[in-house]
C-alpha cells in the first residue's frame, strides 16, 4: 500500500452519479479499491469501488454532491483488499446489483476482454447509454432472474445494497457456481488497524479492507 495523487480528467453526470474519471500511477487490480480524501468527506478516507480500470488510469461511481471537477488532485492511499482473479478465456459471468452496478462493471469488462459473456441483472433503473453495449442487460425480480440465469454462469458478482446476500444462496447453491459478493462497510484506515470493517465469516473474523471487498458467498451464508 502507498500514497499517491490521482488527476481527476471528466466528469459525467449519470443518474444520481457522477463518474469521476482519473489518471493515476496507482490503480487497483480487479476486486480491489482504494481510500481518497474527498470534500465533503475531508477527515476520513472515502472508498473508491473502480467502474472501470486500465493500466494508468481507472473510474468510480460517486455521489452526485461531490465536488470533484475536472483538473483537480485527489490524495489516494491503496490499493486495498484482496484481488480476484481476472476471468480466464470465454468465462461467462453474472452481475447481480440491487442498485447501482458500477462497482461489478470491471468484472464484465474482464470478461469481454477474453472473448467472455456478461450479463446483468438489475433491479433498479439504470442509465444504460453508460454500460457497454456487449453487456446483456436484464431487469426485474432479482430471484426470478438468477434461478433463471445462474445455471448458464461461470461466476457471479454480486452487490446488495438494500438486501441480505443470504437470499441469493438457495437460488446459487444448486448450481455450483463461484459467487462473491461485495461487503463495503465503513474502511476508514485500510490496513485492519481499526476494524471497522470486521466481517464474520465461517472461517473466522475477517477485514473488508483486506480480505475484502468480495468475498465468497459460501464463506458468509452461515453468519446472516
Amino acid at each position: 500500500m502507498r500514497q499517491t495523487n490521482a488527476h481527476c480528467t471528466l466528469t459525467e453526470l449519470i443518474g444520481e452519479h457522477i463518474r469521476a474519471h482519473f489518471d493515476s500511477d496507482l490503480v487497483p487490480s480487479l476486486g480491489q479499491f482504494l481510500l481518497a480524501r474527498l470534500t465533503p468527506y475531508p477527515y476520513l478516507r472515502f472508498p473508491l469501488f473502480p467502474s472501470s480500470l486500465s493500466l494508468s488510469s481507472f473510474s468510480v461511481d460517486l455521489p452526485r454532491d461531490t465536488l470533484l471537477t475536472p483538473g483537480m488532485m485527489i490524495d489516494l492511499i491503496g490499493p486495498c483488499g484482496a484481488a480476484i482473479e481476472e476471468s480466464r478465456e470465454r468465462e461467462r459471468v453474472l452481475l447481480i446489483a440491487d442498485d447501482s452496478p458500477a462497482a461489478l462493471l470491471p468484472f464484465a469488462s474482464s470478461a469481454i476482454a477474453r472473448a467472455g459473456a456478461a450479463t446483468l441483472i438489475l433491479a433498479q433503473p439504470y442509465p444504460l447509454d453508460f454500460l457497454d453495449p456487449r453487456i446483456e442487460i436484464h431487469r426485474g425480480d432479482l430471484i426470478t432472474l438468477t434461478n433463471e440465469l445462474a445455471p448458464h454462469a461461470d461466476r457471479i458478482f454480486i452487490h446488495a445494497s438494500h438486501t441480505s446476500p443470504a437470499i441469493y444462496h438457495a437460488s446459487l447453491i444448486t448450481h455450483h457456481v463461484a459467487a462473491y459478493t461485495l461487503l463495503p462497510p465503513p474502511t476508514p484506515c485500510g490496513v485492519g488497524a481499526c476494524q471497522a470493517c470486521y466481517v464474520k465469516t465461517n472461517h473466522g473474523h475477517k477485514m473488508s479492507c483486506l480480505d475484502g471487498p468480495f468475498f465468497a458467498l459460501q464463506s458468509l451464508i452461515s453468519n446472516y
